[in-house]
């Protein structure tokens, strides 16, 4: 639509100077301001706006509704040109004629000085007109991102090119006018455009495949999902493309959350097509396609490496897709400000491992070079353990020529890669062991490096706090030389405040110091992503809205807790399918056996008694907050008692350790299942200990002491 449109009837003014964007860019168009009119700017796509001049103050000033929602009903309308009577229709449907003209008189007025304060008693208005009963928001002198979008996306439709796309969805605000979703009057238009929405993300779903970038597609498609999960279709293309970057795993449950959402929302079995599609890729039947792959800036196409493991435990991934995008776009960049390395952090459970896997899985499907050494199982108990691992997992997968070449080209590894020096003389060993490391250590670097010259390296090194002091001395000079090149390391780190070798926080200041890193910090699922991965754990059974609110209120979106809630409801034969009510998983969330594991690493966390007891305190108060005066009254009622500095000190800890956080006017434990787990561990004798601190004279009322596991 052009932006330029306006009614005949309307008189001829100065028009603006309009400046079409470059292809590809979604900048709003430019205008010149002749005459003092500054253009408005209408934002109707995730919520009603409009500013004036390019960074000018937002229209905020509407004494009456009804002005207000007069500037919506042009702005929406294609033309934004209506006649007076539709506009009657829709503010004043059963007033008398009279009454509803007056009305749209006094709309007119104050809708013309909210967009043009300094407008005169009488003057025109360069916004608003009323000719021939025709009301006109002027296009020359207002621009409406719901034309720009149109523009964009039907261009990006026709060009099928990614620049074009990612200008349409960079206009694209979300859902015209979420405020008043429930009008009739805007419906239609809402409807429109959010079908125009998924067509865009269908057709750049299409043109990666086409490319070759499997993984991007799959998440336009899941994008389609989120916003229609019954397009069957969709389904369909998401199991070829998981099936094609070799997760067949991912396809099946797919699969099997189509039939689920099919039956629930249509009340319909999937389709003939989709059954032997499912049926192909069970018996592997699915042929690979072998697409062009990707090229990165005219370097050259990216050839496929040796696929890694499909997944670290067969769990479903959902809620991180855009973070993976993230860290997929820094392993690509080619501007030499990518950094050298990403390290993951966030609290137990949260999905650290299971996020490095997956970024290791689709790197791999998109042809980058693999190496990951945080599988190992003892990659912790011999130095520079994960890189051991990696390169051995590298080598093991190459031929005899190959390795052979390898070791003649860097024969300070024979030694060092265990499938380096099968079957050939290795060089002599260096007298010592710090000579040892003077000629392994920049043998791993020229490697990795000689590696990145062709194609992208991802070294996946696992839980940075099982690297030894040779270990981490690599990270650091790695991290230095990988900057601006195609090679990236990723790692997990748990909190830095949980005790540590001295090493790992020194080179954790460094490399922020020096910002050689990049840290991403994952946070729980949100509630939309908690439920998606119990749909997917439970993919033929009807989970009530009431259970996964308590699943969600249990777990707090920690993934490692839905998943055991899940698994225990099963475990226990839980009715999850009840719709008669809300069934109170709590009982469950102190019963797991799992809890116990879980618990093992966290006491390895607190490292000190005054730390224990603090938090045996809170968990004595049960599901409730406690107050600091009864943290304060129960631990001087310990025996021996614990200080206040202590007390202090311990608590700022809890915090820090994202165990506690402050809640109301006291603090809880911020996932009840670690709650339910620390006190289900406690011995008798000291829960009673515990008990007995918070009810002494000057505590908490007795009734008030969870008695319960």
């Amino acid at each position: 639509m052009s932006d330029a449109h306006c009614v005949s009837s309307v008189p001829a003014r100065a028009r603006t100077d309009i400046h079409p964007p470059a292809p590809g860019v979604g900048a709003s168009l430019r205008y010149s301001e002749p005459n003092g009119i500054a253009p408005l700017h209408v934002r109707l796509l995730g919520g009603f706006c409009i500013e004036r001049g390019a960074a000018g103050p937002a229209v905020s000033d509407w004494p009456r509704r009804s002005a207000k929602t007069l500037i919506k009903l042009l702005a929406v309308q294609p033309g934004h040109v209506l006649h007076r009577e539709q506009v009657i229709d829709v503010l004043w449907p059963k007033v008398n004629a009279e009454s509803a003209l007056n009305g749209l008189a006094k709309a007119l007025h104050v809708a013309r000085r909210a967009l043009q304060p300094g407008l005169p008693r009488r003057g025109d208005s360069a916004y608003l007109h009323l000719l021939d009963g025709m009301l006109v928001l002027d296009a020359e002198h207002a621009v409406v991102d719901t034309d720009e979008f149109e523009r964009l996306a039907e261009d990006a439709l026709r060009r099928e090119e990614i620049a074009a796309y990612e200008a349409a969805f960079a206009a694209y605000g979300g859902e015209l006018l979420p405020e008043d979703r429930y009008e009739s009057w805007c419906s239609e238009r809402r409807t429109a455009l959010a079908e125009l929405h998924i067509r865009l993300l269908l057709g750049m779903a299409e043109t990666l495949e086409r490319r070759g970038s499997y993984s991007e597609a799959a998440d336009r498609l899941h994008d389609v999902i989120q916003h229609d999960p019954t397009r069957e279709s969709v389904h369909r293309q998401l199991m070829r493309l998981y099936a094609w970057m070799g997760a067949p795993d991912r396809a099946v449950r797919q699969f099997h959350s189509c039939e689920a959402v099919l039956r629930q929302e249509l009340d319909l079995a999937p389709q003939p097509d989709t059954i032997s599609l499912c049926d192909e890729i069970l018996a592997r039947r699915l042929p690979l396609q072998r697409s062009t792959p990707d090229r990165v800036n005219g370097q050259g196409s990216l050839t496929r490496s040796q696929p890694v493991h499909a997944a670290a435990n067969g769990c479903p991934f959902v809620g991180r897709e855009r973070v993976i995008r993230h860290m997929f776009g820094q392993l690509m960049r080619r501007d030499g400000e990518q950094p050298g390395m990403i390290v993951v952090s966030g609290e137990t459970g949260v999905g650290k491992t299971r996020l490095l896997d997956e970024f290791a899985i689709q790197a791999s499907a998109q042809g980058a070079v693999t190496l990951c050494g945080g599988r190992g199982a003892h990659a912790d108990q011999f130095a520079c353990g994960a890189f051991a691992v990696a390169l051995e997992e590298y080598a093991v997968n190459r031929s005899e020529d190959e390795r052979r070449e390898l070791t003649r080209a860097y024969p300070a590894l024979a030694r060092f890669v265990p499938s380096l020096g099968a079957g050939i003389p290795l060089p002599a060993p260096a007298p010592d062991l710090r000579d040892y490391y003077l000629d392994l250590l920049p043998s791993i670097v020229q490697f990795l490096m000689d590696l990145a010259r062709t194609k992208p390296v991802l070294l996946v090194l696992g839980d940075l706090h099982e690297a030894d002091a040779v270990g981490l001395d690599l990270i650091k000079y790695l991290a230095h030389l990988a900057v601006g090149t195609p090679l990236l390391m990723v790692g997990a780190l748990r909190d830095p405040d949980i005790e540590a070798d001295a090493d790992l926080p020194q080179m954790i200041e460094a490399m922020t110091r020096e910002r050689l890193w990049l840290r991403i910090d994952l946070h729980c699922l949100s509630r939309q992503a908690a439920d998606q991965l119990v749909h997917a754990m439970l993919p033929r059974a009807h989970v009530s809205d009431e259970t996964l609110a308590q699943i969600y209120a249990q777990s707090r979106g920690n993934p490692l807790f839905v998943r055991e809630l899940v698994e225990g409801m099963s475990a226990h034969d839980s009715p999850v399918a009840a719709d008669e009510g809300c069934q109170d998983l709590s009982w469950l969330a102190a019963r797991l056996p799992t809890r116990r594991r879980i618990l093992v690493g966290m006491r390895l966390a607190l490292m000190d008694e005054p730390l224990r007891r603090v938090l045996g305190l809170a968990a004595a108060v049960g599901a409730t907050e406690i107050s600091l005066s009864q943290l304060r009254e129960g631990a001087a009622a310990l025996e021996p008692p614990v200080d206040i500095p202590v007390l202090f000190d311990a608590l700022d800890r809890a915090l820090r350790l994202r165990l506690l956080e402050e809640r109301g006017e006291g603090y809880a434990f911020r996932h009840p299942i670690v709650r339910a787990a620390l006190y289900d561990c406690l011995p008798r004798h000291r829960r009673d200990e515990l008990r007995a601190a918070l009810t002494a004279p000057g505590g908490r009322s007795a009734r008030s002491i969870d008695r319960s596991p």
